[in-house]
């Protein structure tokens, strides 16, 4: 695969801050195939990097297999095991710099997707005030 240095930064962009903007310049129509081989890239990018896994860049991670790995469920409802398994010989024989750079720029805007509904659900919580009482009343 890649070099230490390049697969961690491909992971650090997965944590780091995207503006919106940035996340939705890119995102043409991937084919159901194209999202088995971002799973298959992330799963290998978490493998080789287990060690230097900072909790932030798991989490990124895991969403990024999870979203890859739930598309391509939802448009070819096939086994996954059975997917990984037909799929796993044309990944290995695709570009791994094309892989890296369309996945990370996927996983990218889909991190920035993620940060816009957070932001929006955070500005639509009540505010809390830490003096109020509870509406509840206590048991007498």
């Amino acid at each position: 695969m890649k070099s230490g240095g390049t697969i961690i930064a491909a992971a650090l962009c997965v944590a780091g801050p995207l503006s919106a903007q940035e996340g939705e310049a890119f995102e043409p129509a991937f084919s159901p195939e194209d999202d088995l081989d971002c799973a298959m890239f992330v799963g290998a990018l978490m493998a080789e990097i287990e060690a230097e896994m900072t909790p932030d860049n798991r989490t990124g991670l895991t969403s990024a297999f999870t979203y890859f790995t739930g598309r391509y469920e939802a448009q070819r409802g096939i086994d996954l095991t059975e997917a990984f398994a037909e799929r796993y010989p044309i990944y290995q024989r695709a570009n791994p710099a094309e892989i890296q750079q369309t996945c990370s720029v996927r996983m990218r805007a889909f991190g920035a997707r993620l940060q816009e509904v957070n932001s929006v659900l955070s500005r639509l919580q009540p505010a809390r005030d830490p003096d109020a009482q509870s509406e509840e009343t206590p048991e007498e």
